[in-house]
């Protein structure tokens, strides 16, 4: 792990241990170690429900419209609370929402696997989806204070890779789990360890002071630390404070197009291949993990970019690099669409898995950078708000477009969503320079 870390630093000036400490600065390797170990043990739900969709759809008597509507509904109507947990999040302390979060994610989950009804799972699934909104309002606003600016596009790149890349194992794992015993006992046998996470992070991690992010500082350089005072303002003053931000106004518009087609991307994805292909639970979850694999690929790639924009101090890219892999992943959703054969979709849904999982490490380093401290956990929540109510007003409409002209058509038209989330999100990169300067303004 810390020979990905070091990647993007020059060699020729710096020595590895130099490099090292420049990128992991006083935290050391523990709180991205024990971040990437809780999101893990919580990729493992989401993984499992998308694998035995199927199974659970025949269970409580669903169609495509239905279990689509649920996969999306229970992951994106949590993020209502996302504007609420961004703000606790910049008033208090992120590691007990952190703990907490974990805490209510591991007993929805066990009860997802336990629900005798289709109201008990919903419920379940509901509560999950609030404790989940952690890993990407609170993480992400954590790791950009415990570690210095020069290599925090690395520390994300290293933080997803880990996090997708061991939570890939949740796919295989609960495909063959559900193929032996049932899709019920493999919910509450994945749930187990993030309880230990959770308790291991209160134990050994400690709340970081607020740093602001400066794009181009150079390896080795001072840290400017804010000091640590909880934002003052209400829930409304935060929003306020964020909105005026343009560059996410933007990145907003797009995240309400691409999230319907990230959100429930697992299901959609698995559910394509049982209905459209016959696929059993275990060819699905082994799809899955190839498709996830390819995902971490595009997570290197974006990382690379966003390292190498941050370093030239050509942050008025960002948007651009972003959109264009989301506008990957809406083309080979079409192409998927249009393949006619097996080993053809295979190949369009591990390719735009590179655009779907790729631009993470480019948008979380550039909401960092442009976001003062204060406001940082905010800005994570409100655009994950407009990319939830994007899957909640969408997604529906997709299933229900599967069920009336087939997975090819929906997942065609999806794709076309898609790329226009991508291309709305490539016209935020007029409004960086103004926002930077304002944001150094402030300062």
């Amino acid at each position: 792990m810390a020979d990905l870390i070091q990647g993007g630093i020059p060699t020729a000036e710096v020595a590895p241990s130099s490099r090292r400490r420049a990128v992991l600065g006083a935290a050391g390797l523990l709180p991205l170690v024990l971040l990437i170990g809780l999101a893990v043990t919580q990729n493992f739900d989401v993984a499992a429900f998308g694998v035995l969709a199927p199974q659970i759809k025949h269970t409580f008597h669903l169609d495509n419209a239905g279990i689509d509507a649920i996969t999306s509904l229970t992951a994106a109507v949590p993020v209502m609370c996302s504007i609420f947990l961004g703000y606790f999040g910049d008033k208090g302390n992120r590691l007990h929402l952190t703990a907490v979060g974990a805490v209510l994610w591991g007993i929805a989950a066990i009860f997802t696997g336990l629900a005798p009804v289709l109201a008990v799972l919903v419920a379940a699934r509901l509560a999950g989806g609030v404790g989940l909104l952690a890993s990407q309002t609170i993480y992400p606003s954590l790791l950009s204070d415990y570690y210095p600016p020069e290599g925090l596009s690395q520390i994300f790149t290293v933080f997803l890779i880990g996090s997708t890349g061991l939570g890939l194992v949740g796919s295989p794992l609960a495909g063959w789990l559900g193929s032996v015993t049932g899709w019920r006992p493999t919910f509450v046998v994945l749930a187990l360890p993030t309880f230990l996470c959770a308790a291991l992070i209160l134990t050994f991690l400690r709340e970081p002071a607020r740093r602001t992010v400066t794009p181009g500082a150079p390896p080795g350089a001072d840290v400017q630390v804010m000091a640590a005072t909880p934002f003052a303002g209400s829930i409304r003053d935060g929003f306020r404070a964020v909105r005026a931000i343009r560059t996410l106004r933007r990145v907003w518009m797009s995240a309400f197009l691409f999230g319907a087609g990230t959100i429930p991307l697992a299901t959609v994805v698995s559910v394509y291949f049982h209905d459209v292909y016959h696929l059993g639970s275990t060819q699905r979850g082994a799809i899955a993990a190839l498709i996830g694999l390819f995902g971490l690929g595009g997570i290197i790639a974006g990382g690379t970019l966003m390292q190498r924009i941050i370093g030239r101090g050509e942050m008025v890219r960002f948007p651009i690099v972003s959109g264009l892999f989301v506008v990957e992943f809406g083309i080979f959703a079409i192409v998927m669409a249009l393949t006619p054969d097996l080993a053809g979709s295979i190949v369009a849904a591990c390719i735009l898995s590179v655009g779907a999982i790729g631009f993470l490490p480019i948008y979380v380093t550039g909401v960092a950078v442009i976001t003062p401290p204060s406001l940082r956990s905010q800005a994570y929540a409100w655009s994950l708000f407009f990319y939830a109510l994007g899957a909640i007003c969408i997604s529906g409409l997709i299933g229900a477009v599967a069920d009336a002209r087939g997975q090819r058509v929906a997942l065609g038209f999806l794709g076309v969503l898609v790329v226009v989330g991508g291309l709305i999100a490539v016209s935020a990169r007029r409004f960086v320079h103004g926002d930077l300067e304002r944001l150094q303004a402030t300062d």
